[in-house]
């Protein structure tokens, strides 16, 4: 009886934590968007805590990814457990959905069918603007790279600080009044 009220908890575990992974998901989906925003902008402090924000939601995201993995293991039966593929395509990392979906309730199924669609299409549009994101960000710092090489022409060879007619033996002996290096 303890066997049956536990993998109910830990059904129930799963369902709540899909749904707590989809919204942060969500949120940072959100934030990623925002940031482009502020990329476009230009604007730093903007940034900065966009930064921090991400940060934070990806802390909250792996551990709630790793609380997954632990309650899929804990539905698995012994059976089930020597039977797992070694490699993992589940969005948790630990076992797949659509496998875990056949030992579930046939309604609990259906809502982890839809919870593993909406995450997968939520990850896949992380991970497109975070790609836009960098891109952008390389392409803004490209360009100012190269403005600011275009502005600050290379260091000529000839001395302008020394005296007009003053050899460079003269000037190997002689002290510059004003330091090249300023």
């Amino acid at each position: 009886m303890t066997d049956k009220v536990d993998k109910q908890t830990l059904q129930q575990d799963l369902l709540e934590g899909l749904r707590i992974s989809a919204k942060l998901s969500q949120d940072l989906l959100q934030t990623l968007k925002e940031e482009n925003k502020a990329l476009r902008g230009m604007a730093t402090q903007e940034l900065f805590r966009l930064a921090k924000q991400k940060n934070n939601l990806l802390v909250k995201i792996q551990y709630l990814d790793e609380s997954l993995k632990n309650t899929t293991q804990g539905l698995l039966s012994d059976d089930d457990k020597a039977t797992a593929p070694d490699r993992t395509d589940s969005v948790q990392g630990a076992l797949p959905l659509s496998r875990l979906e056949t030992l579930l309730p046939e309604e609990k199924a259906e809502t982890v069918k839809q919870y593993r669609r909406n995450l997968h299409r939520l990850r896949q549009e992380i991970h497109t603007q975070n790609l836009i994101n960098r891109r952008f960000t390389h392409d803004t710092l490209a360009c100012l790279n190269d403005a600011i090489n275009l502005i600050t022409r290379p260091v000529e060879t000839n001395n302008n600080y020394s005296m007009p007619g003053m050899t460079d033996h003269h000037r190997a002996n002689n002290p510059s009044l004003i330091s090249k290096k300023v």
